[in-house]
């Protein structure tokens, strides 16, 4: 049976934008830097506290803990697309496994599971703590995979990042550019790969892929 990995950050919920200005202030905050949106994304990789440890040094730790505070806080202005969550709905009703490989850390990806009840949708959920190297390496990908016991042919990755599709083809499963939360690319279009700019884009793209 086919699985499907969902990245969550950009894919399953417009979190950027949240994560972005809470980044910005911890850079004011303790660095007294002010950084710009791109310079804030040039930094998704490992995870936060790893960012933070390279960024501000023995200060990581209160800095860690801030950012998650204002992260948080900043959860009631986050919205699912509903029909994301239908297809969440859909998918799980169909015995279709489902994983989450992120490189958010543990504390902020159960946060943001947690807040809209997401978690259970989901038989596998990666995170940048669980493996030795997180995206763009296909290390969480070849994890799920080998746990769920599905080949790499018949596995799909939807993500909207350059590191989603680099673990993508690392690991040798399909991709999705899931572009619905933006709609411009932030890298160039490579034909290789489908993209989904709507609900019906991806829809059409898994009905396929599934039969």
């Amino acid at each position: 049976m086919a699985a499907l990995l969902f990245d969550l950050d950009g894919t399953l919920l417009d979190t950027v934008p949240l994560i972005t200005t809470c980044f910005q202030k911890m850079f004011q905050k303790y660095g007294n830097t002010e950084i710009s949106t791109e310079a804030v994304h040039a930094l998704f990789g490992p995870g936060e506290s790893i960012i933070f440890r390279q960024k501000f040094g023995d200060q990581w730790e209160k800095v860690l803990q801030d950012y998650l505070e204002c992260y948080v806080q900043g959860h009631n202005q986050l919205q699912i697309e509903s029909w994301v969550l239908d297809l969440l709905k859909e998918l799980h009703a169909q015995h279709i496994p489902l994983a989450i490989v992120t490189n958010k850390e543990r504390d902020t990806t159960s946060l943001t599971l947690d807040y809209f009840q997401l978690s259970h949708y989901f038989s596998m959920i990666i995170t940048a703590q669980d493996v030795e190297r997180p995206k763009p390496h296909p290390d969480g990908i070849v994890k799920i995979l080998q746990a769920l016991d599905v080949p790499a042919q018949d596995a799909i990755l939807i993500g909207d990042t350059m590191n989603d599709k680099e673990a993508a083809r690392q690991s040798g499963i399909q991709f999705i550019q899931a572009l619905w939360y933006v709609p411009k690319p932030l890298w160039p279009k490579d034909p290789q790969w489908q993209v989904a700019h709507s609900e019906k884009d991806l829809r059409d793209t898994l009905q396929s892929f599934l039969l």
